[in-house]
């Protein structure tokens, strides 16, 4: 009788076979490895999602991934995921060691996998003018991008497009921090400020440091995209590739006297939800005057 795999390496079920994987030359686990690299991300349209979480929500949204790495010693904590991945042929049980040599994370997670990246979008595929587009402008941090592509999802947003100097929304930092909505919202990449002004039909809604209207006090129900720039620069490169072309409005939100500036990401939240709080009344702050 010819000897069975570990019961570790092969879940019950329908769930794929995994073969083992012991040696740090193997080519996908190189591949990994080098898809923590922007260029590599690019010219192979793959991403890494690291954790049987993002992996679920890749599923959700008809993202399955192409290799599979599951930790050899927890296979068996990860049966649900792997009962739904079945027909994944590139599927690996792997040392910690190993995964962990491929990891960002400070501990491993149980499943790492490589998946195709959603897109790419342009204009032509997303809703334009949209209700709340997001522009982002020199963001160049991928922890903020991926706050911001989460806030974006959340709170209605009906796309996010990255302008030069932001950071890669595929970086794995980035994935890790929109928590599942690198899936779920379009995301546009190399959008120049004159892409946008090229366009009508829209407002922008440019969040400055001061000088700007309170957000409450401006009409954000749309037709607008939400423009947020870099931690130290702001919008202003940004606001002047978009030139006289686009209406712009500027917003500021308050703070107490003192205060360090907002994140960009609290500030995108912030605009997001202020949005969302006028389209579900249908008016802005009857209080405040309109911009």
């Amino acid at each position: 009788m010819p000897a069975q795999p570990p019961p570790s390496s092969r879940p019950p079920g329908r769930g794929p076979h995994l073969r083992p994987l012991t040696s740090a030359r193997n080519p996908q686990l190189k591949l990994l490895r080098l898809l923590a690299n922007k260029r590599t991300r690019r010219e192979q349209r793959l991403m890494v999602a690291e954790g049987e979480d993002l992996v679920f929500a890749g599923l959700a949204h008809g993202v399955r991934p192409q290799v599979l790495f599951v930790d050899a010693e927890r296979a068996d904590e990860v049966r649900p995921l792997l009962d739904r991945l079945g027909d994944v042929s590139e599927a690996y049980s792997v040392p910690r060691d190993l995964l962990a040599s491929a990891s960002q994370l400070a501990a491993p997670p149980r499943v790492m996998a490589i998946l195709p990246q959603p897109g790419p979008y342009s204009f032509r595929d997303v809703a334009f003018p949209p209700t709340l587009g997001v522009w982002l402008a020199g963001v160049a941090d991928p922890g903020n991008v991926g706050t911001l592509v989460r806030s974006a999802a959340a709170l209605g947003a009906d796309w996010v497009a990255l302008g030069p100097g932001s950071a890669d929304p595929y970086h794995p930092r980035a994935v890790r921090a929109a928590m599942g909505a690198t899936f779920s919202i379009p995301l546009l990449e190399g959008v120049r400020g004159e892409d946008l002004a090229s366009r009508v039909g829209f407002r922008v809604i440019a969040a400055v440091v001061d000088a700007g209207v309170p957000p409450w006090a401006t009409d954000l129900r749309g037709p607008i995209v939400i423009a947020l720039g870099g931690e130290r620069e702001g919008l202003g490169p940004g606001l002047e590739q978009l030139g006289s072309a686009c209406v712009i409005q500027r917003v500021t939100i308050p703070q107490t006297d003192g205060a360090e500036s907002l994140n960009v990401s609290a500030a995108g939240a912030v605009l997001f939800a202020e949005a969302l709080r006028q389209r579900s009344l249908g008016q802005i702050d009857p209080a405040g005057p309109v911009a």
